[in-house]
């Protein structure tokens, strides 16, 4: 074990029955990168740098934030993905991108079929909750967080809410996708820490976002702006898409070292001091 080297964190060896030894997105990863996969337990005391997949490894992510280890987050990317997963977000030190925006190329924003869209308003407030999982990992209650959020939006607005629960991929992508949600009669898309978010901006709809957002620049992030939303224009959120385009990566960029090179080509990014 080498402190220089960065080591992924793979943990669950349930990959053979699909072929695969290890996770193949963090196998991708570790070759682009030079690394290695490994066990939690062998690097634990170990002060190099990890890659985590999921928010499920909830105990590693908060230990890193402790001890100010730096870390490489991937899960799902932020848009760009159909019926395969195509594109997955990568992110140092934090589960979304929510460091100040950097003044990107457009090339791999419209590579993923990027179209501006007017914001247009309607009367309805779309609620999309975050899963007990996520609440967990931020020692939240869900049933709490909704009880208390509707109670406090109640107070600044008499719009009709209606709840959007998370459903599986499946049912997402197929028979009840969120596009179709917003293109319904919806005056603003109110979320924790979801990418629903992004996909609300990037179909014209303004945002409430109340947690840790890739979000959140362009958003407001308080219930009592209901009836003061922040609404960005197309210039605004293409810059804001533009940036966030560098965040995610295909598995083959993870391999031939693009994701490793991009994420550290800014050195002056924060240390995992912060969880906020």
């Amino acid at each position: 074990l080498s402190p220089k080297r960065v080591y992924a964190v793979d943990s669950e060896f349930r990959y053979a029955r699909k072929g695969n030894v290890y996770d193949p997105m963090l196998e991708n990863f570790m070759i682009g990168s030079g690394g290695q996969i490994t066990t939690w337990d062998m690097i634990e005391d170990n002060n190099s740098p990890v890659v985590i997949r999921g928010i499920a490894k909830r105990k590693q992510i908060h230990t890193c934030w402790e001890t100010k280890r730096d870390f490489y987050y991937v899960d799902t990317g932020y848009f760009g993905n159909g019926k395969r997963k195509l594109y997955h977000r990568i992110t140092k030190n934090h589960l979304q991108n929510i460091y100040p925006i950097i003044n990107r190329p457009r090339d791999r924003l419209m590579a993923t079929g990027y179209k501006p869209c007017k914001f247009k308003r309607g009367s309805d407030i779309l609620i999309c909750p975050p899963s007990a999982k996520v609440m967990k990992f931020y020692d939240l209650d869900l049933d709490q967080w909704m009880e208390e959020t509707l109670l406090e939006l109640k107070q600044h607005t008499d719009r009709n809410i209606v709840i959007r629960l998370k459903q599986s991929r499946e049912v997402r992508m197929h028979t009840d996708t969120l596009e179709d949600a917003l293109s319904k009669d919806v005056h603003c898309l109110i979320t924790f820490n979801s990418i629903a978010a992004t996909e609300a901006l990037l179909l014209g709809k303004p945002a409430i976002t109340l947690g840790p957002n890739a979000a959140h620049f362009l958003c407001k992030h308080s219930l009592a702006d209901v009836e003061n939303l922040y609404t960005p224009t197309l210039d605004e959120v293409e810059e804001w898409a533009a940036n966030l385009a560098y965040s995610q990566f295909t598995e083959l960029e993870m391999r031939n070292g693009y994701a490793w090179s991009i994420l550290n080509e800014n050195s002056n990014l924060p240390n995992s001091s912060t969880k906020e």
